[in-house]
């Protein structure tokens, strides 16, 4: 299986993070957590964090910059990095319940997903 996940940073250095919905059957319910999902047939990991940015925050993301490919026990996972231009209120939220931009330091104390952890650690911290 292979997933993608993007860390999206507004200008004032602050991350967007979505609150996932509190519901069976989807990954890390009530959690905090980067836009993504998983690849659907014939798509490269560029073209589905395209697609899953689109489909969760309605956003055009356009540069993308791969930051590390992480190969778990049966899932590779592809985080990609990006800027965003837009404020919250010109999102529009299609999947999760909340959405918001955070510093890095107040996201490292909310209830985020392990990975996410990971993420924001590997990426901004352990440099």
């Amino acid at each position: 299986m292979i997933n993608v996940k993007i860390i999206l940073i507004n200008s004032e250095k602050e991350i967007l993070l979505l609150h996932r919905e509190n519901k069976q059957g989807i990954d890390v319910p009530n959690k905090w957590s980067f836009v993504g999902g998983a690849l659907d047939d014939e798509e490269t990991p560029e073209e589905s964090i395209i697609r899953e940015t689109k489909e969760e925050i309605e956003y055009n993301i356009k540069n993308i910059t791969l930051f590390n490919v992480y190969n778990d026990p049966g899932i590779q996972r592809y985080i990609f990095v990006g800027t965003i231009n837009k404020n919250i209120p010109e999102l529009t939220l299609t999947e999760g319940d909340d959405m918001n931009f955070f510093t890095v330091e107040e996201a490292l104390k909310m209830d985020i997903s392990k990975n996410t952890k990971r993420y924001i650690e590997d990426y901004f911290i352990n440099k």
